[in-house]
């Protein structure tokens, strides 16, 4: 029986940058680790309410050793994690996920400074990266998972036309306690059809 072969991605992980009037996505550098550290380091309680990491965001090293795990994942086509900046200020992080490319499929995950909250940041860099995630990179189906009452994120993924499929029961360890998180799926067909439209 023949081997599957995965399809190539059209446009390589490695030069991703994206741009939406002031935001800037790219890649993380070395250069970016002390910012990161602060920022998550600033934020750490709401954070760390919905996002496991972060408990083990204890220092700078901690940071770098992301940057440059993100970077190798990144050669290897399995994820793509650009810092989103605002004014030319690292303000979070968007990516791409557990990349599929037999079935070109990724997870979307982000989160945002609560210094620049609110303001439309995260709708508007996860817009750039879809529109990348189903244009040149050439993927399908993009998922979103987000705790059940993390109702910023989930407003987020409703704005963007993502289709709720489900719940799945206490498949989130954080903070000590399960969670239950909703799932949510975008097709590259919605999306095309909910760009046309704005």
């Amino acid at each position: 029986m023949a081997q599957r072969r995965a399809p190539q991605p059209v446009s390589p992980f490695e030069a991703v940058e994206l741009r939406d009037g002031e935001i800037f996505m790219r890649a993380l550098t070395s250069a970016d680790t002390r910012s990161l550290f602060r920022l998550i380091d600033a934020d750490r309680e709401r954070l760390g309410r919905w996002l496991p990491w972060v408990e083990e965001t204890r220092t700078e090293r901690d940071s770098a050793r992301f940057i440059a795990d993100a970077g190798e994942e990144r050669r290897r086509r399995r994820s793509v994690v650009l810092g989103v900046f605002v004014a030319g200020e690292l303000c979070g992080t968007i990516g791409l996920h557990y990349v599929e490319w037999f079935d070109r499929s990724a997870e979307l995950g982000y989160w945002i400074a609560s210094g620049v909250e609110g303001r439309g940041y995260v709708l508007r860099a996860s817009r750039l990266m879809l529109a990348f995630a189903f244009g040149p990179a050439g993927l399908h189906r993009i998922v979103l998972r987000c705790a059940v009452g993390n109702e910023r994120s989930r407003n987020v993924a409703e704005r963007l036309g993502f289709v709720c499929e489900g719940r799945l029961r206490e498949a989130h360890w954080i903070g000590g306690r399960f969670l239950d998180q909703h799932l949510y799926a975008l097709l590259g067909r919605e999306f095309a059809a909910g760009s046309s439209r704005m």
